[in-house]
């Protein structure tokens, strides 16, 4: 149990959770468009989402002047060159394969227009810092859940894209908006001592609870309206983004941050479930 538990918090230092719940992400979209993306999508998702991740984490580790507060950051300064290294093989790794691999040319264009948008608003978040930094949560959320529909979005074009499918990506979005709230809410003190921003720069965090919890409660609602209203197929769909929701409400009462942090990014494994349907 130990050994699980040390390689899961490992796993989570390198933000491979976050890498895994992004594949699973795709994949709740593929099977909502009831479509296949290659497999090598998932590969080319997973070194994105870790490249992005790593990129953001080394440039605030690189940024805080003494010893960082968050083991996570903490990590990084401690072994800034050689992740720096492995994020540029990673990077140039994944130009080469996405440009020589005739299955992927369908995504080549967005996928590298959504990546160019995204580092340059990154930028702009690191240059002008705490001023915007109330957009962190939701632009992240928004990149989020653009980057794991992007494959099945233009994958099944230009054949019309269902309805329920953009209901889901709100309701994917407003979970993963949820997601980061709750860790900024429990990441405070960690933030405040390195100096990084967040919505609590803003926002008091009492009233940050009160809205994540208004949040939750309509997103679940919403889950449960599409449930009962949806075609049959969807329903499933909408069942797994309740179950989250729920799940992150639940958790976000026990204001357990180490524990609470890990089963939040466990918990976007959730769609993997569609393998056995």
């Amino acid at each position: 149990m130990f050994k699980v538990k040390s390689i899961w918090h490992f796993s989570n230092l390198l933000s491979l959770d976050v890498v895994f719940g992004a594949m699973a992400g795709m994949l709740f979209f593929a099977d909502v468009l009831n479509v296949v993306v290659p497999v090598e999508s998932y590969l080319i998702l997973g070194m994105a989402v870790w490249s992005i991740y790593t990129l953001d984490h080394l440039w605030d580790a690189r940024f805080v002047s003494e010893k960082a507060s968050s083991d996570r950051h903490r990590f990084h300064q401690q072994n800034f060159r050689t992740l720096s290294g492995i994020l540029i093989f990673t990077i140039i790794s994944g130009l080469v394969i996405v440009l020589l691999t005739p299955q992927l040319k369908f995504i080549l264009v967005p996928g590298l227009f959504l990546g160019f948008m995204m580092l340059i608003w990154m930028g702009i978040l690191h240059l002008i810092g705490k001023k915007l930094s109330w957009l962190k949560e939701v632009s992240t959320a928004v990149f989020y859940v653009l980057g794991i529909s992007l494959a099945p979005f233009f994958k099944l074009l230009p054949n019309e894209i269902p309805f329920p499918f953009y209901l889901f990506l709100i309701g994917y979005f407003i979970l993963a908006f949820v997601n980061l709230l709750i860790l900024s809410f429990l990441d405070e003190k960690e933030d405040e001592r390195d100096g990084f921003g967040s919505i609590l720069q803003h926002v008091r965090k009492p009233q940050l609870k009160k809205y994540i919890n208004f949040l939750g409660l309509i997103s679940a609602m919403m889950m449960v309206a599409f449930v009962i209203i949806l075609p049959s197929y969807f329903k499933i769909h909408a069942s797994i983004l309740l179950l989250l929701i729920l799940f992150h409400i639940l958790e976000f009462q026990k204001n357990d941050r180490g524990k609470t942090r890990q089963k939040l990014e466990a918990s976007f494994l959730l769609p993997f479930i569609l393998l056995f349907f």
